[in-house]
């Protein structure tokens, strides 16, 4: 066989195998970013539904549960969360993370002493979440609420324990 022979179909197989990881690259792109773009994608947390107002009497907290529905990529399910609502003077809704900064140990409302107490390692909050005692490293977390037709909301969200500033989880 000739040179320009043995150049031809040299040239033929390169441009099959060209064209062939053209198209492979042009299906298995969108394909990828189909099925992990939206396990990467940072979602912000909906709204959810914390009862309602009237419920709640002034300066005197009140533990809540709902459910918040979770996505993580496709999935989504119902996670039961908690949190401490205050009901200030006016109308205005505080609504506290349920675990301490300290360790993320579940602290409750003590009328008696107008104290939140953590009983692993003795944190003591005032009702607006401020540190009063003990190793807690910092207040209470926040979380942001809304009141709508007289049901709370909150945008619940976890946060990293043991560090003097807030950060989400």
């Amino acid at each position: 066989m000739s040179d320009q022979t043995e150049s031809r179909r040299n040239f033929m197989v390169r441009a099959i195998i060209g064209i062939g990881a053209f198209i492979g690259a042009a299906i298995a792109v969108p394909l990828a970013g189909f099925g992990i773009l939206p396990v990467l994608r940072k979602k912000e947390p909906d709204w959810s539904d914390a009862g309602t107002l009237a419920d709640l009497a002034v300066n005197e907290p009140q533990e809540r549960r709902f459910f918040q529905t979770v996505k993580t990529g496709w999935q989504e399910e119902k996670v039961e969360r908690t949190v401490w609502l205050v009901k200030k003077p006016g109308g205005n809704v505080r609504a506290f993370s349920p675990n301490c900064p300290h360790l993320g140990c579940g602290y409750r409302w003590f009328s008696q002493d107008k104290q939140f107490k953590c009983p692993c390692h003795a944190s003591f909050f005032d009702i607006d979440g401020k540190v009063i005692a003990g190793p807690a490293p910092r207040s209470l977390d926040t979380i942001d609420t809304k009141v709508e037709d007289g049901k709370v909301l909150v945008k619940f969200e976890v946060f990293q324990v043991g560090t003097t500033k807030k950060a989400i989880a």
